[in-house]
């Protein structure tokens, strides 16, 4: 009876040592993870572009807006405009300085 006791309670002790093992192990999974995910927005504002870009805002305001003649704007920059704010896509910033790169300016 007593070695049937000591077998039983090296089972218990086993099967809780795995199951702790398990819970630590997909909780420090379950950190890198996290870590890993980093959210990434898809636009910018008129600061972030001026950073992203290394100009001041007015700058970009000028780019964003630039007298068409007749109480119009044509932009130089890509944009889209939500309400009064206007928010700057990445990856169209990227490609219009891809483009913008080609032209010599003499």
């Amino acid at each position: 009876m007593k070695n049937n006791l000591i077998a039983l309670s090296i089972c218990i002790f086993a099967v809780c040592f795995v199951i702790g093992c398990w819970l630590i192990s997909d909780s420090l999974s379950g950190e890198e993870k996290d870590n890993d995910k980093e959210v990434q927005h898809q636009l910018m504002t008129k600061s972030e572009v001026a950073n992203y870009l290394g100009i001041s805002p007015e700058e970009v305001q000028k780019l964003t807006e630039i007298p068409n003649g007749d109480n119009s704007f044509t932009s130089e920059i890509p944009h889209i405009k939500i309400g009064k704010k206007n928010y700057y896509p990445i990856k169209a910033i990227d490609k219009w300085l891809q483009k913008t790169e080609l032209i010599v300016v003499p």
